[in-house]
């Protein structure tokens, strides 16, 4: 049986999600300005906002759907290049 560590024996360990200063834009519109993610082991977030506050861009951004534009994506600590998608 494997037990999920506790927040303290996670403490060294690098974020699981992080994204930093990220920068999306589609014609008009500058979806995401220097947006920033990050999630530790053990933790529970929600991402919250108004409507067009570029919650979804964000999602997409991460999981490859959208290309950045401009900042960083880590996952387990590990530089994330674009993966695929269409934008």
């Amino acid at each position: 049986m494997t037990v999920p560590a506790t927040r303290a024996e996670d403490a060294d360990a690098p974020p699981l999600v992080e994204m930093r200063g990220i920068h999306k834009h589609f014609p008009g519109v500058h979806a995401l300005n220097a947006a920033e993610l990050v999630v530790h082991p053990g933790e529970v977030v929600a991402l919250l906002g108004e409507n067009g506050a570029g919650k979804s861009t964000l999602m997409k951004v991460l999981t490859g759907i959208y290309r950045r534009d401009a900042g960083e994506v880590r996952v387990d600590g590990r530089a994330v290049e674009h993966w695929g998608g269409r934008s």
